[in-house]
């Protein structure tokens, strides 16, 4: 990703109200939709500057994998007590057997997403699992895609083929940020268009507390419907997928 990214997150993601939101709902959906263990192992691949690690924790050991040079220093700083591996996709993941892989906002990133899929699924214990998020839809690909080096968005049934393809089996999938989706659809598309909203993407995380905080109130209360149904559309897609 472009290096400005990493500085914003590290600087935002503990309280912006998109990923606080973000934490809740997957907080929610790990814990009813991953298998029991006594002692999970988890691995989250592309952690960034580490801000799920907070939450990934209270699930079961946590470890990180990044690429980035750039994104390991910060997630060193801010979370010292956690090891983290640098490792490219696919060929240089932690040897060992996860219970749990996760790759949040990951896989739109990568040329070979199939193939970084697979070498996720060598590396899962029996009966492990793997828990991912992507963008949705791609007529909602913007300066936002651009910045943050994405190389697709996708449905539900492009990502499945993919999964399929790396010999997992889709366990559980929904879309999310679904109440707030027809306001980011909007500003999306009306990106293309004009310029001064197009300039404006690139300042979204410039968002007064109040405000943030009632985003935040929001987009996490999807989790309520989430524990009933899963939603029909949003602006990404989580997903839980195992070995085939």
């Amino acid at each position: 990703m472009d290096p400005r990214v990493y500085d914003a997150l590290a600087l935002e993601e503990d309280q912006h109200w998109w990923f606080v939101g973000r934490r809740m709902i997957l907080r929610d959906l790990l814990q009813t939709h991953l298998r029991p263990r006594a002692a999970r192992r988890i691995l989250d691949v592309g952690c960034g500057t580490g801000g799920m690690f907070p939450m990934l924790s209270q699930l079961g050991h946590v470890e990180g994998a990044d690429s980035s040079p750039a994104a390991i220093a910060y997630t060193h700083a801010r979370f010292p007590s956690f090891k983290v591996h640098e490792a490219a996709l696919p060929d240089q993941l932690p040897a060992s057997a996860w219970d749990v892989i996760t790759a949040f906002d990951v896989i739109e990133h990568l040329d070979e997403p199939v193939a970084c899929l697979r070498s996720m699924r060598e590396h899962l214990a029996d009966d492990g699992q793997i828990a991912i998020t992507v963008p949705a839809y791609e007529m909602l690909w913007s300066e936002h895609d651009v910045l943050h080096h994405h190389k697709r968005r996708y449905t539900q049934s492009s990502l499945a083929d993919h999964l399929a393809q790396a010999d997992l089996r889709v366990r559980y999938m929904t879309h999310f940020n679904t109440w707030l989706f027809p306001v980011i659809a909007g500003v999306r598309l009306a990106s293309k268009l004009l310029p001064a909203v197009r300039k404006r993407e690139h300042k979204s995380l410039d968002t007064p507390q109040r405000f943030n905080r009632l985003l935040a109130w929001l987009f996490a209360s999807e989790r309520l419907a989430l524990a009933r149904t899963t939603l029909p559309v949003g602006v990404s897609i989580f997903a839980i997928a195992e070995t085939t």
